[in-house]
């Protein structure tokens, strides 16, 4: 479908997009991947999306959390300077900041598609980062 020309969705943030400190950027990673789990995990996505895909992509999403999840330090560690946790901020605001828009449009299949290809910017960012960690 093409998205909305009317409709100006939230971008990922800048700041996200250059960070080469392994164990920075697998938290990053860990933290879109949430994200995105949470959001395509709604009861209020599209019920036109077809079911067996979403759950394939929510069961991937679920696999690679996990994974990041056991490979990561203790957080604590990484959160000892501002950096890493500016850019934990700058995360939850872009995420709760595409809820809102969804909201704001009524969780319209508009809205929707904007939001999905606000994903598809951040698996191909998720995918520049995993390089970072390897």
């Amino acid at each position: 479908t093409q998205p909305c020309q009317h409709q100006q969705a939230p971008t990922l943030p800048g700041a996200l997009l250059h960070n080469s400190h392994p164990q920075q950027a697998a938290t990053i990673a860990l933290r879109i991947l949430q994200h995105l789990f949470a959001i395509f995990s709604s009861p209020s996505s599209p019920q036109h999306w077809d079911a067996q895909a979403r759950d394939e992509l929510l069961n991937n999403l679920q696999h690679h959390i996990q994974r990041f999840q056991q490979c990561l330090p203790d957080n604590r560690v990484l959160f000892q300077g501002q950096g890493p946790r500016n850019l934990l901020l700058s995360i939850n605001k872009y995420f709760t900041s595409i809820q809102e828009f969804l909201y704001t449009h009524n969780h319209s299949a508009c809205a929707w598609d904007h939001v999905r290809l606000q994903a598809r910017a951040c698996f191909q960012h998720l995918h520049n980062l995993t390089r970072t960690t390897r």
